[in-house]
C-alpha cells in the first residue's frame, strides 16, 4: 500500500513540473496561418451559395494567384450568364480581372477583393465567347499565397439583378 501512495505522489509532482516548465505533451497548439486548401474550400462554399433554382453551372475552375488566370468562357445560347469569382489571399488585398468578348470592342477591368467571404458577381448576356484574365502574381520560391475560384452560371433571365451587362457597363 505504501508503494501506491508514493507512485501517486511521484506522478503528481511530474505533472505539476510539466505545467510549470511548459514541457510535456500538452503544449497549446500554435495558431494556424493561412492555408491554400482552406482558402479553396471557403471560396468554393461561397460560390455554391450563389447558385439559385433554375441556374446551371456551365464551367468552373480554381487556381493559384501565382499562376494567374487565362480562360475562355463559352457564353452561347439564349440564357444570360453570371460570372462569379472569389479570391482568398494572405498577401494581396485585390486582383484585377479583365474580361473581353471575342470580336467585341475592347475589354473591361474589374477589381476582385481577395478578402475571405467576398464574391464578385458579373452579369453577362449570351453571345460570343469571353476571355477572362488575371495577371500572374510572381512570388519567389514560397508556397502559393493566394487562390482564385470561379464559375460561369447560366441563369434564368427573370433572376438577373442589377446591371444586365457588366461588359457594356450600366448607367449610374
Amino acid at each position: 500500500m505504501r508503494i501506491r501512495h508514493s507512485l501517486v505522489l511521484v506522478l503528481a509532482l511530474a505533472a505539476a513540473s510539466a505545467l510549470v516548465t511548459g514541457c510535456g505533451g500538452s503544449a497549446a497548439p500554435e495558431p494556424k496561418g493561412w492555408e491554400p486548401d482552406d482558402a479553396l474550400q471557403r471560396a468554393d462554399e461561397l460560390l455554391g451559395k450563389g447558385v439559385s433554382d433554375g441556374a446551371r453551372v456551365t464551367m468552373r475552375g480554381t487556381g493559384f494567384l501565382k499562376a494567374g488566370m487565362e480562360k475562355t468562357l463559352e457564353t452561347g445560347g439564349e440564357r444570360p450568364y453570371r460570372f462569379d469569382i472569389a479570391c482568398d489571399s494572405e498577401e494581396s488585398s485585390r486582383v484585377t480581372l479583365v474580361l473581353s468578348r471575342e470580336g467585341g470592342s475592347g475589354d473591361r477591368s474589374f477589381d476582385v477583393s481577395c478578402t475571405a467571404g467576398e464574391v464578385t458577381r458579373l452579369n453577362l448576356p449570351a453571345g460570343s465567347a469571353l476571355n477572362a484574365h488575371i495577371d500572374p502574381a510572381p512570388q519567389e520560391d514560397s508556397p502559393p499565397a493566394g487562390v482564385v475560384s470561379w464559375q460561369l452560371v447560366a441563369v434564368d433571365p427573370s433572376t438577373v439583378q442589377g446591371c444586365a451587362d457588366a461588359l457594356a457597363g450600366c448607367p449610374g
